[in-house]
């Protein structure tokens, strides 16, 4: 019996670029700037990402854009996820007895917990800059700061796959 070998050395890496953006805004305020400064046409999609942790789902909200004449697509994501998790037994028990809340934060990158959301750019062109890019995003005067992220170095770099 003959043994068959095969050769997965045509698969390659997505390649794409990220921008971290640090912005105290909401999804949707900052989705706008993006659109106005940007020439954007990011739309919030029905289905957000979901992660499951131990005992919590962590929704992430998302923004996508097709530009179908530059051959780009844009991926608004955020990067943190807060909920608010009732404790079931009290922390002190006695004339206050009453049960506590705590915040749980979860990130999609938990690499780059500073970084309040990604801008992805798949693009199939080899002429995009993401630096006049990022020089527009920094002129909206509510985003504190952006850069680009060398996203091959992240641990879990698989969290930004989103179809």
């Amino acid at each position: 019996m003959a043994i068959q070998k095969l050769v997965l050395d045509t698969l390659e890496d997505d390649t794409y670029e990220l921008i971290a953006i640090h912005c105290s805004l909401a999804p949707y305020r900052l989705a706008f700037l993006l659109n106005k400064y940007l020439n954007l046409k990011l739309f919030r999609k029905k289905e957000d990402i979901n992660f499951k942790y131990d005992d919590l789902l962590a929704s992430f909200p998302l923004y996508q854009y097709d530009d179908h004449f530059q051959y780009s697509s844009y991926t608004l994501i955020g990067n943190k996820f807060s909920a608010q998790v009732q404790q079931e037994e009290p922390i002190a028990k006695g004339l206050f007895d009453t049960p506590t809340n705590t915040y749980v934060i979860k990130y999609l990158i938990p690499e780059l917990k500073n970084v309040d959301y990604f801008l992805k750019i798949d693009t199939e062109t080899s002429t995009f800059s993401s630096s006049a890019l990022l020089t527009d995003i920094l002129t909206i005067s509510q985003v504190m700061t952006a850069y680009t992220v060398e996203y091959p170095t992240l641990k879990s770099k698989n969290n930004l796959i989103f179809e």
